[in-house]
């Protein structure tokens, strides 16, 4: 089997198709001959109505955020984050959905960190991590839906945010040891905050388990900046990557252009 074949993309409808209501994006993406779609908070979404699309136009969601109000390395937040992320997984079964994202610190409005914890140690914030993550992976693995945990880049996007590395992230996951407590490796996030993107990749396959593509700078289409995304597809293949490549990214013109090349890369 080629990496051709085991590679599924995916499209962020909250980045990609933005010319159209939210609704009618699940069309456009059934229209450009695509299969998985993916989206940011569930809260503010009509759930069933999604179902519907979903059914209508033969899509299947990828992924959307597990969390959303609360923060993963806040002990008094645990309990809370703990509880919406398990009604997070109940919503991923009833979408058929098999991978949800999760983050250090919840987001607000544009990505923006709500709270930067600053008088809580980075020791104690993995250690509540490690906790909750614990807590959740026999949830997970009774429900088969995976929960990747995101490093974002604080320099550009989100300021403040705890989770900014692979190699964190990394040693969370393998210190959890499950099946369905994987790593999200967002390259845009990554080239930002520590490059090395090959490299990474190959050392950390067996733990990643969702992907996503942009490029830097802009958080635009791969090819436009200074990631050398042929290569990167070419490792992927190489490496039998068999997951999710989500593109979550704003298209320079227009999101037909967008989507042109996403169909290109591989």
């Amino acid at each position: 089997m080629t990496g051709d074949e085991i590679m599924k993309k995916s499209v962020c409808i909250e980045m990609i198709f933005t010319e159209v209501p939210f609704e009618d994006r699940f069309r456009l993406s059934r229209e450009h001959h695509l299969g998985y779609v993916e989206f940011w908070t569930w809260k503010d979404k009509d759930i069933q109505r999604i179902k519907e699309l979903c059914r209508s136009y033969d899509l299947k969601i990828a992924s959307f955020s597990g969390d959303q109000d609360y923060s993963m390395i806040d002990e008094k937040q645990k309990d809370d984050y703990i509880a919406f992320t398990e009604e997070s997984i109940e919503t991923a079964k009833f979408l058929n959905c098999s991978h949800l994202v999760l983050h250090s610190n919840a987001l607000g409005e544009k990505g923006v960190v709500i709270d930067h914890y600053p008088d809580i140690s980075g020791y104690d914030k993995i250690a509540v991590m490690t906790d909750v993550l614990k807590a959740l992976a026999p949830m997970a693995e009774k429900a088969k839906v995976a929960l990747v945990l995101e490093a974002l880049n604080s320099k550009v996007d989100h300021v403040g945010n705890f989770l900014t590395s692979t190699k964190e992230a990394v040693e969370l996951i393998r210190n959890i040891n499950s099946p369905f407590i994987k790593v999200l490796y967002d390259i845009y996030h990554m080239q930002i905050m520590e490059d090395n993107i090959i490299q990474t990749l190959k050392e950390n396959i067996d733990v990643i388990g969702y992907i996503h593509m942009a490029d830097v700078p802009g958080r635009h289409e791969p090819g436009t900046g200074e990631i050398d995304y042929k290569n990167v597809v070419k490792t992927l293949k190489a490496i039998k990557y068999d997951g999710i490549v989500g593109f979550e990214f704003t298209p320079i013109h227009d999101s037909g252009n967008g989507i042109h090349v996403i169909k290109n890369l591989w």
